[in-house]
């Protein structure tokens, strides 16, 4: 009998012994298979030295994407680069939302195309963002956003102007006679955009001749591009309109507003600074003859407008595309609360 036991348990602990050593050597090929990376199913992302055609493809992948973004054109820059417009609702009022003004601010064409990406992947997913109702907003408004309105001033401030042979000795004129064109804001004409709406275009300071800088041009909206956002902001009739630059973490909303206007506006003002913490500038802190878009805005519509600068402080290049997710996280709701509101 004992020896039949000890058999037995032989027998046993072998069979015990040879499972265990095939479960390790299972786990062991496991732990040996190499680790498969979940991909970053965003489209928008940082990139440096950021430009027109990388914004086109990040368009076209987005259109393919996502079936309830619109995709066409309000015209072309001087260098015949696409104007583009994403139009994301179905409502009847609309918002004008502009971005990539001046060459050197890239990074709000970025910003823009981020939050249209967000709005969209939370639209098709039918899901709230915070406690706003995508569903209900977008039945009530629809966003008419440009991302890059200065293709040709970015596409200079990214790659230079080795392809410019035959102006070369224009755009350094222009460029002070320097060869660094991180600092440039103008069109490809040398034209600030943002000096080219008829608000007190007249009255408003401006070099004299072109200028990588603060040149308001030969007449109210000359450039092909300041024609196009015009026109497009007539035609469609915008309620309100947002136009992103860089920066100073701040929010420009006064142009000579009186009465119940000036109190409205100013109301909706605090609520957008409510939003992303950036701080209001007063009145007496503002300009009262200009010739920006949302300036001519206010003056032409008696609406309310809103130019958001992102990033601290000033500069004079292009803020660095690390800082991307850091302004979407702070403007994210911005667009929402405005759609909210209006």
């Amino acid at each position: 009998m004992k020896i039949k036991f000890i058999l037995i348990m032989l027998l046993i602990s072998c069979l015990l012994f040879n499972i265990t050593g095939c479960q390790n050597h299972q786990h062991n090929q496991k732990s040996n298979e190499p680790k498969v990376k979940q991909e970053n199913s965003s489209i928008i992302t940082p990139i440096s030295n950021y430009n027109y055609s990388q914004m086109k493809k990040q368009i076209n992948k987005l259109e393919n994407k996502y079936d309830n973004i619109q995709v066409s054109t309000i015209g072309e820059s001087l260098a015949k680069r696409n104007l583009y417009l994403l139009t994301l609702g179905n409502g009847e009022k609309g918002i004008g939302v502009v971005g990539g003004i001046h060459g050197r601010e890239r990074i709000t064409s970025l910003l823009i195309l981020k939050i249209i990406e967000d709005y969209a992947k939370n639209l098709q997913d039918n899901k709230d963002i915070k406690n706003y109702d995508l569903n209900k907003l977008l039945n009530h408004v629809t966003f008419y956003f440009i991302p890059m309105l200065n293709p040709d001033g970015i596409e200079i401030t990214s790659n230079g102007i080795k392809n410019e042979i035959k102006n070369k000795n224009f755009y350094l004129e222009a460029n002070e006679g320097s060869s660094n064109f991180k600092r440039w804001k103008a069109n490809g004409r040398g034209v600030d955009l943002n000096k080219q709406f008829p608000a007190n275009w007249k009255q408003v300071e401006s070099e004299n001749n072109p200028h990588f800088k603060n040149y308001k041009g030969p007449k109210p909206k000359s450039e092909p591009e300041s024609q196009a956002l015009a026109d497009l902001t007539r035609n469609k009739n915008f309620k309100t309109v947002v136009a992103f630059h860089n920066s100073g973490n701040i929010i420009y909303w006064y142009y000579n507003q009186k009465g119940k206007q000036y109190k409205q506006d100013y109301k909706l003002a605090k609520k957008l600074s409510k939003e992303n913490k950036y701080k209001l500038i007063t009145p007496e802190e503002s300009d009262t003859i200009a010739a920006g878009y949302k300036d001519w805005f206010i003056k032409e519509f008696n609406r309310p407008g809103f130019t958001i600068e992102v990033g601290k402080g000033k500069t004079k290049q292009p803020l660095p595309s690390k800082y991307l997710n850091k302004y979407f996280t702070e403007n994210r709701t911005v667009l929402l609360k405005l759609a909210q509101n209006i």
